[in-house]
């Protein structure tokens, strides 16, 4: 899991990524000095990605495969997993193609390693 992290974290343009319980707890956090901690994040995440699945509900969707919410300083991404997600917060809306690669490569493998 950890490795899987350090991958992330090091795709050009993630500040922090972290993996969260499904309720919003820090499981696991890596980040750069200037990035917001992931306990600042979580339990509000939590529920923005709570108000997506039923929103995806609403709209016949059976799920959620990510949430992005941009900012004027960055942007947040937010990754649904059996009962955990993946929080990443980004330099900004620029990175997002390189950061969603990097997690197409990563999520199959934090799916494994969650089991």
């Amino acid at each position: 899991m950890e490795e899987i992290l350090k991958e992330l974290k090091a795709t050009r343009g993630v500040l922090a990524v972290a993996l969260l319980s499904e309720d919003g707890f820090v499981v696991e956090e890596r980040r750069e000095e200037t990035a917001p901690e992931a306990t600042l994040l979580s339990a509000r995440s939590a529920t923005v990605l709570g108000a997506a699945k039923a929103l995806a509900q609403t709209l016949g969707e059976e799920k959620v495969e990510e949430v992005m919410v941009e900012y004027p300083e960055g942007a947040l991404v937010l990754v649904p997993l059996p009962g955990h997600h993946l929080l990443l917060f980004l330099d900004g809306v620029l990175s997002l193609g390189r950061v969603r690669l990097a997690l197409k490569k990563a999520l199959p493998k934090l799916e494994e390693a969650l089991r």
